[in-house]
């Protein structure tokens, strides 16, 4: 036989440790990840509505008030979710 599967009880009982170990660290790490993106979802889904709310309350407004709230709720709701992707995105790559 070759060495290779001649290996003692020990070594086999330290690999299976090792193995279970590891298969855990990985569920872990899912729930971790699973728990951000929902985060990230939710933070992106708050800034979108809350841009579509002041734009829609700005044909309620005028002047130049109007103009500040309609293009500040466009901007919000339009790159808001972008840029919370982007620093979930950066933070996730250790960039950040």
């Amino acid at each position: 036989m070759s060495a290779l599967l001649l290996l003692s009880d020990a070594r086999v009982a330290q690999e299976t440790r090792h193995a279970e170990a590891v298969t855990a660290a990985e569920a872990e790490w899912r729930r971790g990840w699973r728990l951000r993106v929902v985060w990230v979802a939710m933070q992106g889904g708050a800034t979108y509505v809350a841009g579509g709310v002041l734009a829609w309350a700005s044909f309620a407004l005028t002047g130049e008030t109007a103009q500040i709230a309609l293009w500040g709720g466009l901007l919000l709701s339009n790159a808001g979710p972008l840029a919370f992707g982007y620093a979930f995105w950066m933070r996730e790559q250790g960039n950040w």
